[in-house]
């Protein structure tokens, strides 16, 4: 099945007034298959989230028992903190370099 073989399958669904099931029958096509291209339309028409701001920090943090801890610490808004110590500078630009390159427009 393509997109577009989904897209007139949705509307002739829609128009048949049928059940789900008992269309999808007669259409001789599989739940699964159904499921499958109505995940993949939905998750076409949600757009993309923007990227959660990261703060970083350099003051002492309760967490880390009143002292700085050397390297960096990642604040998630989401409260999510991920510390990288001191001597892993490359794991952690690799990590962002991997994880911002589909948030960077091309040069």
């Amino acid at each position: 099945m393509t997109k577009e073989e989904f897209e007139v399958l949705q509307f002739d669904l829609q128009q048949s007034g049928k059940p789900l099931m008992s269309y999808l029958k007669e259409a001789g096509v599989n739940y699964s298959t159904y499921t499958y291209w109505r995940r993949k339309a939905d998750s076409e028409k949600q757009p993309q989230q923007p990227i959660a701001p990261i703060s970083f920090t350099q003051h002492a943090d309760p967490v880390f028992s009143g002292s700085v801890p050397t390297g960096v610490t990642l604040l998630f808004p989401n409260g999510l903190r991920a510390h990288f110590g001191s001597g892993t500078e490359d794991v952690l630009r690799d990590l962002l370099d991997k994880s911002l390159v589909s948030h960077v427009l091309p040069e």
